[in-house]
């Protein structure tokens, strides 16, 4: 899947949307969007979908009441942990990057966990024998501005890790890619906003590893980071590939 720098953009001009317009997304935008998803699974073994209505499952969900406004569209991130190894982190790092699609194309969008009918949504999926419901993002037309619940959200997510919070252990000097690629890391939504994610560049090698687990969640905001890393690095011209080794990601160039 080739990384866009697109993406690298869309970035700093994401943020979580929970009050959408209900409106369905274009004709064009399902098609790209549908391309990207059947690009990522044929790569990565994972089986995303896109519900093009899936009211139900927040209108009928009393634990989404007041958090999820007008919701239409979302894409189901599902995957098998038997064929995809590490599945929550893969979960993250290619949900991200299709998030990204979505905000680069201005649509609203939104990590959640499991506030919506999770069960519903199973078994409308109709679910493969040994699939798992990871995560879902929900994605469609907003308005411009915020509405009072998002923005009382918002300010509660501003708290991001500093540079060297996010960088913990480093050898001088920091290659341009790597403060690239650190920046665009502390800008990753967080599942748990825990700050559960560090980074070490030693010795010319840049790894990355979960520091602390306590809501389940940690893997996906892993995924996440890592992806927003690699997109920072790419903004500096630096490509290369993440290689699970002991609990650990190094990032080979």
């Amino acid at each position: 899947m080739e990384k866009k720098l697109i993406w690298h953009d869309a970035i700093y001009t994401r943020t979580s949307r929970r009050t959408y317009t209900g409106e369905p997304l274009e004709p064009d935008h399902l098609h790209a969007l549908n391309q990207s998803i059947s690009n990522i699974n044929e790569e990565s073994g994972l089986n995303f979908k896109l519900l093009k209505d899936s009211r139900q499952f927040f209108t009928k969900y009393k634990t989404s009441y007041g958090m999820f406004k007008n919701v239409q569209t979302v894409i189901a991130l599902v995957g098998d942990p038997q064929k995809v190894a590490d599945l929550e982190v893969q979960v993250g790092y290619y949900g991200e990057f299709l998030m990204l699609e979505c905000v680069s194309r201005n649509l609203g969008t939104c990590w959640i966990g499991g506030t919506y009918d999770k069960k519903a949504m199973e078994a409308d999926l109709n679910l493969d024998a040994g699939e798992k419901l990871v995560a879902v993002i929900i994605v469609g037309p907003v308005d411009s501005s915020k509405s009072l619940t998002e923005k009382l959200v918002s300010r509660i997510g501003k708290n991001k890790q500093t540079f060297e919070q996010l960088l913990q252990e480093k050898t001088e000097p920091i290659p341009s890619w790597v403060q690239s690629g650190i920046e665009a890391a502390r800008l990753a939504p967080s599942a748990v906003n825990g700050k559960p994610i560090a980074y070490t560049y030693l010795n010319e090698m840049l790894t990355a590893r979960i520091t602390k687990t306590k809501y389940g969640m940690e893997s996906l905001d892993l995924g996440i980071s890592l992806a927003h890393f690699e997109l920072g690095a790419l903004k500096e011209g630096v490509t290369g590939k993440w290689i699970s080794k002991d609990s650990e990601y190094t990032f080979k160039i």
